[in-house]
């Protein structure tokens, strides 16, 4: 009698199904929370009611992630086996690299292009032909849809990516892998139903998993996804991150290896003077990295205005990085044996500036054209060369205190990614721990801050901000959207003044108003209640501790410790401009005026939060509802 109801209601069975499926990780959920909290507590008196459980959701989610690193990993070497390094028995005379026939020719410009039809198709089928790399999707995801990324984005981009690096694409296989980590840290958190809050958390867990066991630097992944992906430093989101990191990072040494992913030399400072060529280093690692993305947001341009179908134009991408590749098979992505040969000084100068020049341009061909793969790796591919090239250019023209120019191709690697991401910090710690060299640590950080220095003064943004703008979705340095905090006025948003003192209270009137009060900077008014000045904590600080003002507060009133100069606002401002004021002057409100200089009222952060949050899920669910 059931299996016939089921087979005339098929919708009613399905839903009954679901609802077990979501009652089963509800229960799942609440077994993994109620022992990670009670564990703890009970051995070691300590209080991790509220972590507890994310660390170990962390520790999951860094296993699943390690394992799917391996599995990203061996699929881009199968691909490339497949393509590339066919068995010379196969076919008699036939190579792939630098071939000398015309069927070789032939298939080695066309290999690049097929993979990239491959992927156009994949695209077109699953994803209506969208673009893009990985690592702005994660930012975005984070910032404006609470971290909620399909779970099938985790299969679809391994698949994508392993053909379009596998058959030739020079992309880099570092924000695929991201993008697919922070994917299975964000189905893991819906399976479970957590909060926003700790969904983030788990979304950065995973790329930080996917990055640490990808590159083998657990530490430079986590604090990749701190300093690039969540855009925030806390104890809340950094223990989960480090230990999914760890645990991914296991997992792939265990399987892939244990050795850093690039072998160098030992190198150290020669000499003090060797700075000025570092400084030099610098400087045009900055303008390269400038170059890079210029060149990858113009061809960005140059692919959406051909005129022809959006799943063939990858083909075509394909058959331009086929070209580039038939002379300079170091452009390909699955390949890092270019950045060994500059560490180890064995590419000539000529080849290491052609590769500095053209790889930038061959990763643009691939992912402008709807390729896949990332911008990082080609980036320290990019600063290796060139700072291999600087080198030997300093051992030629000062051998008595110039390194070896492997050293300045460790450090152009640093210089370049810096200068590209505008992340430093992770730039620094990544080729650490990617060449597990401790030596010209000094170097690689003034370097860095050049370089660094250099493309925010030229460039508007890093790689991945500059394309969230271009897409219509700017984040500020917080994460927050900056078009949706434009289009708010502060008219909609001004709250009523509660808390105010005069000009003529006196000292300890002003404390207990501050004390009282939600903030931490309180208005004075004179008696016609005009606003005439602001007195905060910090103003009242050296009086309320200092021993020798005790003598004389209690003859001191609002008007002599207010500040007559306080920052203010216009009501048809925008809450985007009023929120830049505010963490500029460290206040958590403004006075608002009109047009006539009247006061108003006043706008709060918390306030124009809770409506921005507000407003974005709103905008966000018709998004999802038009789609």
């Amino acid at each position: 009698m059931r299996l016939e109801n089921s087979a005339e209601n098929p919708g009613k069975a399905s839903i009954s199904t679901d609802q077990k499926r979501a009652g089963f990780f509800r229960s799942l959920s609440a077994v993994l929370k109620y022992y990670a909290l009670k564990f703890p507590v009970r051995s070691y008196n300590l209080d991790l009611t509220q972590d507890g459980y994310t660390l170990i959701l962390g520790a999951i989610t860094g296993v699943l992630c390690g394992f799917g690193a391996v599995v990203f990993h061996h699929s881009i070497d199968l691909i490339s086996d497949l393509f590339f390094y066919l068995p010379p028995e196969l076919i008699p005379g036939f190579v792939t690299f630098f071939p000398t026939s015309i069927p070789g020719i032939v298939y080695v410009i066309l290999v690049p292009a097929v993979g990239g039809l491959f992927v156009g198709i994949l695209a077109h089928i699953f994803e209506k032909g969208k673009k893009g790399e990985g690592i702005p999707s994660v930012i975005l995801a984070v910032a404006t849809k609470g971290g909620i990324i399909k779970g099938s984005v985790a299969l679809l981009k391994t698949a994508q990516t392993a053909i379009s690096i596998g058959t030739g694409g020079a992309g880099g296989k570092e924000g695929p892998i991201v993008q697919i980590g922070a994917a299975i840290g964000s189905w893991f958190g819906q399976t479970l139903n957590l909060s926003s809050d700790r969904l983030k958390i788990l979304v950065g867990c995973g790329a930080a998993a996917g990055l640490s066991a990808a590159f083998n630097a657990p530490l430079g992944g986590a604090i990749f996804t701190m300093e690039i992906i969540l855009r925030t430093f806390n104890s809340r989101s950094l223990g989960p991150i480090i230990v999914s990191s760890v645990f991914a990072t296991v997992i792939s040494r265990g399987i892939i290896g244990a050795e850093p992913a690039f072998q160098i030399p030992v190198y150290d400072l020669k000499s003090n003077y060797e700075f000025l060529i570092y400084i030099t280093l610098g400087i045009f690692a900055g303008l390269l990295a400038v170059y890079f993305v210029k060149v990858m947001f113009y061809f960005d341009d140059f692919f959406s205005k051909i005129k022809m179908p959006t799943w063939a134009k990858p083909a075509l991408g394909g058959l331009m990085v086929g070209v580039i590749g038939l002379f300079m098979p170091g452009i390909y992505g699955f390949t890092q044996q270019s950045i060994d040969k500059s560490l180890y000084n064995q590419n000539t100068l000529e080849l290491m500036i052609l590769l500095f020049m053209l790889k930038p341009l061959a990763t643009a061909l691939t992912i402008g054209s709807g390729g896949h793969g990332g911008t990082f790796a080609p980036s320290l591919f990019t600063g290796a060369m060139l700072g291999g090239a600087v080198g030997q250019l300093a051992n030629i023209w000062f051998p008595e205190i110039a390194a070896p120019p492997g050293a300045y191709a460790l450090v152009g690697m640093g210089a370049v990614v810096a200068g590209t991401t505008h992340a430093s910090l992770t730039a620094l710690i990544m080729v650490f721990e990617m060449t597990n060299n401790y030596r010209i640590i000094l170097p690689l950080m003034l370097t860095i801050i050049i370089s660094t220095l250099i493309s925010r003064t030229i460039l508007k943004g890093s790689l991945y901000t500059i394309r969230l703008g271009n897409q219509g979705v700017g984040l500020d340095i917080y994460g927050r959207k900056t078009s949706l905090l434009k289009s708010m006025k502060l008219a909609t948003v001004v709250e009523e003044l509660r808390e105010s003192v005069f000009e003529s209270d006196n000292y300890h009137r002003v404390v207990e108003i501050l004390r009282n009060s939600s903030f931490e900077t309180v208005l004075v008014k004179d008696d016609s209640g005009s606003i005439k000045g602001v007195i905060s904590y910090q103003d009242l600080r050296k009086l309320m501790f200092d021993k020798e003002s005790e003598s004389v507060v209690d003859f001191l009133i609002a008007g002599d410790l207010m500040k007559k100069r306080f920052p203010k606002i216009n009501e048809e401002d925008n809450a985007d401009n009023a929120l830049k004021i505010m963490e500029t002057v460290d206040m958590e409100f403004l006075p608002v005026y009109d047009q006539d200089a009247k006061f108003k009222g006043i706008v709060s952060k918390p306030k124009i939060l809770r409506v921005y949050q507000n407003e974005l899920f709103l905008a966000e669910k018709d998004m999802d509802m038009s789609a």
